[in-house]
């Protein structure tokens, strides 16, 4: 009897097997449902102690993703937004965009269109691109069932990347793009198609234009295609030039400048450009034990001691990663397996990383980390023939990078006062209806005691600044914008009052106010 069971099983099986052959577009379908069950399941078992059904972003404690969720909101509604977005009172030469737009808002309102404007939006276009990377992924690299339940895994001990895709950050966006790219990358090694490579340019010119470091993906499509493709290989330097013009571009022309120049230091290539070499690689040298220093004070030992952090967690995990696929590169490459894409993961993720201490702060290492971190993970499932194996070490990760994190909830006392705040920025705004974008912008004061999810009130396409609440306070800075929020009693308020602005509205714990005519 259980023999016949067996062999029922095994018909069964491979009738499946073959409905799935003959109609391709069941295997797209099957993975998309893969995707959403573990995404969904992993949000549920991380969150089953919390409100999990009713997440709701005005209560997280990142105030980025306010400011991305207000420029969609206006690139859904009008095109762009109408005010601009910006830092004490800047904005873009061209446009309306904040530091880190537009073209991150643009690709994140092609999944917006399905879901609106509201205070989630951001969130379900995070779900949308983490399933459809799935999707491109596994389709791209034909994974089996072990493979992909290896990758399942490997994700879960990673963690940091999967609480980004259950927020309202940009992050997902660039692990969507690094899926793609792996995904497409296999597809044309077993065989080119002019369409694939079109999926990889995209994917790749996309990454390189909102973060330049990545222009180092492009070597996948280069080292893919030379030997038996070169045109197509040359294409995809010319490609990975023009995309990296496309980023000087975009943050010399269309971005905002955020406050005193942001997290990214080019002062040793100013010393460079301006003929003081030396100088130059000392100031580099410096400026990278500084911050391995504050890596190791701040974030490393912190972690190692039973307080974990978000950057000392990244880092660790893809310190483990980087080992695992050495090994496994070193491990094949003896026994004549395939370590192409190996060899390119840790290329990037070495070259990166030397970018990321030279330039920018470690403050926000945890963000590009995470990126690095799938790149590592994806590669090693796929070019490893024992993945589940090569993943087992990533359990050990799950004690640190799964410490308690708190899933932003609806909460009815914000909600009254974002509604009150809203309607009567809606009535004003409207009744005004003036072109100047700065008549469609509200400076919000920076560490005034107003709780940042408070600036979900801002109407959809009106702008917002900001401003640190001294600049708002100092006479002698100019403040442009039609409305400002702040707090009850503050040295801002006293600034606004004293020149004569008018209080549009008033709750607990902000208060809005307009700015007369007379006043510029």
């Amino acid at each position: 009897m259980s023999a016949r069971k067996r062999k029922r099983g095994k018909k069964m099986l491979q009738t499946c097997k073959s409905i799935l052959k003959k109609h391709g577009w069941l295997q797209w379908v099957l993975c998309a449902v893969c995707g959403l069950l573990f995404f969904g399941g992993m949000y549920v078992i991380a969150y089953h102690n919390a409100e999990w059904w009713r997440p709701w972003l005005p209560t997280s404690i990142n105030n980025d993703e306010v400011m991305y969720n207000r420029q969609l909101a206006g690139v859904l509604t009008s095109g762009q937004p109408r005010g601009y977005f910006g830092y004490n009172e800047t904005h873009a030469p061209v446009g309306h965009f904040g530091a880190w737009g537009p073209i991150v808002i643009y690709l994140y309102a092609i999944p917006g269109v399905l879901f609106g404007t509201g205070c989630n939006t951001m969130l379900w276009c995070n779900i949308s691109f983490a399933v459809v990377g799935w999707i491109v992924f596994v389709r791209g690299t034909r994974l089996s069932w072990k493979k992909q339940i290896a990758f399942a895994l490997g994700m879960a001990c990673l963690w940091l990347p999967l609480r980004l895709i259950f927020s309202g950050m940009s992050e997902p966006s660039q692990y969507f793009l690094v899926l793609m790219i792996l995904g497409a990358s296999v597809a044309l090694q077993r065989q080119f198609r002019v369409g694939w490579f079109g999926v990889l340019a995209v994917a790749c010119a996309l990454t390189t234009i909102t973060r330049a470091y990545t222009v180092l993906l492009w070597i996948f499509p280069i080292v893919i295609l030379w030997k038996k493709h070169r045109r197509w290989a040359v294409t995809s330097i010319g490609l990975g030039a023009a995309s990296l013009a496309g980023y000087l571009s975009v943050t010399s022309f269309l971005n905002s400048p955020y406050f005193s120049g942001g997290d990214v230091d080019f002062t040793a290539l100013e010393m460079l450009l301006q003929g003081n070499a030396v100088q130059s690689v000392q100031y580099e040298i410096q400026h990278v034990e500084t911050e391995l220093s504050t890596l190791w004070q701040e974030y490393l030992r912190p972690t190692l001691t039973g307080n974990p952090q978000d950057q000392g967690c990244a880092f660790l995990t893809m310190m483990v990663l980087v080992l695992l696929v050495l090994f496994c590169t070193i491990y094949d490459a003896v026994h004549k397996r395939p370590v192409v894409l190996k060899v390119c993961a840790l290329l990037c993720t070495g070259v990166c990383l030397v970018a990321l201490l030279g330039l920018y702060t470690v403050g926000t290492l945890h963000r590009h980390c995470s990126l690095l971190n799938v790149l590592l993970l994806a590669v090693l499932v796929y070019e490893n023939a024992h993945s589940i194996l090569m993943c087992l070490p990533l359990v050990p990760l799950l004690v640190i990078n799964t410490y308690s994190h708190t899933l932003p909830t609806y909460r009815a006392d914000i909600d009254a006062q974002i509604q009150t705040a809203r309607a009567a920025l809606t009535e004003s705004w409207q009744a005004r209806a003036s072109e100047d974008p700065w008549d469609s912008t509200l400076a919000y004061a920076y560490a005034d005691g107003v709780f940042h999810g408070f600036l979900y009130a801002v109407p959809d396409g009106m702008g917002i600044q900001f401003d640190m609440n001294t600049y708002i306070a100092d006479e002698t800075q100019p403040i442009y914008s039609r409305y400002a929020m702040v707090n009850h009693g503050t040295d801002a308020e006293a600034r606004l009052l004293a020149e004569g602005w008018q209080q549009l509205v008033s709750t607990e714990k902000l208060v809005v106010y307009e700015r007369p005519d007379a006043v510029q």
